[in-house]
C-alpha cells in the first residue's frame, strides 16, 4: 500500500490558530513562507505573532561578505552582487518588495545587479513583514565609502530614533560623518571604532545630549572637554582623548555638584600620556584603590 500527501491548508485556519502557529515558527522560517506568495507574505503581515513590534532587526552592511538583515540570532535575507553567484541555474527567482531577483533558497542569499538597490529592499521587505523598524546596525570595516553614504541617507529619512549603532570608520567619509551627527539619533548605545577621516573637525550639534546608554569611541582626539560635558549618557567610553589634569578634574567636580552628565554613571578614558592623579582627584574625595582589590560591577542600559 502507498500513501501519499497533499498540502496543508495553512492560510484557511482561523486567525486564532494562525497566530499560535506563527509563534512557534522561527522568524527566519516566517520569511521564508512570506516569499511563497502574495497571499502568504499578505497573511503573515495581517496576523499578528510576538515576532512583531519588537527591537530585534539588525542590518550587517558589508563587503566582501553578502550583507545581511538578521532577527537576533536568526539570519532572515541577505544580499549580494549578481556576479557573485556561483551557478545561477541553482537560484530561485523569487519577488521582493518590486524586484523579482535570483535567491538561494539554501542559504536565503538574494543577488542583485545593484546591491545598494537589494540592502534597501530587503530591509523594507523585512520590516514590512515583521512590522519593526531596524533598529541595529553593524557597519564593518569592509563597507564602501558608497554602501556607507546610502545607508546614513537612508536612516535619516526613517526620522527614528534608533537602538544601536556600531561603525567600523575605515571608510567613512568627513562629510557623511558630519552627516551622520547631524541628522541621527540612538536612544540605547553608539561605538564609533577605528580612526576618524584626518580632515574630521567637529561640529556643533545635538547629536551627543540626546539621552543613550552607552557611547564608546576609539578615537576621541578630536574632542573637546565642551563636547564631554555635553554628553546625555548612562557609560561614556572614549580612548586617545587630550583632555588635561586640571580639565579632568573640572570635569568631575562640575559632574560630582549635578552641573554636568546627569545620567552618568560610569566613564573610561584612555590617554596618550600618563596623568598626574594628585591633580585630576585635587578637592575631591577620591580614594585610591589599593593593588590587587578587584571592584566588580554591571552596566545597566535600561
Amino acid at each position: 500500500m502507498t500513501s501519499t500527501s497533499s498540502p496543508f491548508p495553512l492560510f484557511c485556519l482561523p486567525h486564532v490558530v494562525l497566530t499560535e502557529v506563527f509563534n512557534s515558527t522561527t522568524p527566519d522560517k516566517i520569511i521564508r513562507i512570506s516569499l511563497c506568495s502574495k497571499k502568504a507574505a499578505r497573511v503573515i503581515k495581517y496576523t499578528s505573532s510576538k515576532w512583531k513590534k519588537r527591537k530585534d532587526l539588525e542590518l550587517i552592511l558589508q563587503e566582501t561578505q553578502p550583507s545581511v538583515v538578521k532577527y537576533k540570532e536568526f539570519s532572515l535575507l541577505s544580499v549580494s552582487h549578481i556576479f557573485k553567484a556561483d551557478n545561477q541555474r541553482y537560484l530561485e527567482s523569487l519577488k521582493i518588495g518590486e524586484s523579482t531577483v535570483p535567491v538561494g533558497t539554501s542559504n536565503m542569499v538574494t543577488y542583485w545587479a545593484d546591491k545598494l538597490k537589494g540592502v534597501r529592499s530587503v530591509m523594507e521587505y523585512v520590516m514590512d513583514i515583521f512590522n519593526s523598524e531596524i533598529e541595529i546596525f553593524d557597519i564593518t570595516q569592509d563597507a564602501t565609502s558608497s554602501e556607507i553614504h546610502y545607508i546614513f541617507q537612508w536612516m535619516a529619512k526613517r526620522k527614528t530614533a534608533f537602538s544601536l549603532f556600531i561603525l567600523d570608520c575605515n571608510n567613512v567619509t568627513t562629510v557623511d560623518l558630519n552627516f551622520f551627527f547631524r541628522n541621527m539619533q540612538f536612544n540605547e548605545v553608539v561605538c564609533l571604532n577605528g580612526r576618524l577621516p584626518e580632515t574630521y573637525r567637529y561640529q556643533q550639534n545635538s547629536f551627543w545630549t540626546f539621552p543613550r546608554g552607552f557611547v564608546n569611541l576609539y578615537a576621541g582626539s578630536w574632542m573637546r572637554m565642551s563636547h564631554l560635558l555635553t554628553m546625555n549618557c548612562l557609560n561614556i567610553t572614549v580612548m586617545d582623548v587630550p583632555f588635561t589634569n586640571k580639565e579632568i578634574n573640572s570635569f568631575l567636580k562640575k559632574w560630582h555638584s549635578g552641573e554636568a552628565c546627569p545620567l552618568l554613571k560610569y566613564l573610561h578614558l584612555g590617554f596618550p600620556k600618563l596623568l598626574n592623579l594628585e591633580e585630576v582627584v585635587e578637592g575631591l574625595d577620591g580614594v585610591k584603590v589599593p593593588d590587587g582589590i578587584v571592584r566588580e560591577f554591571d552596566i545597566i542600559l535600561s
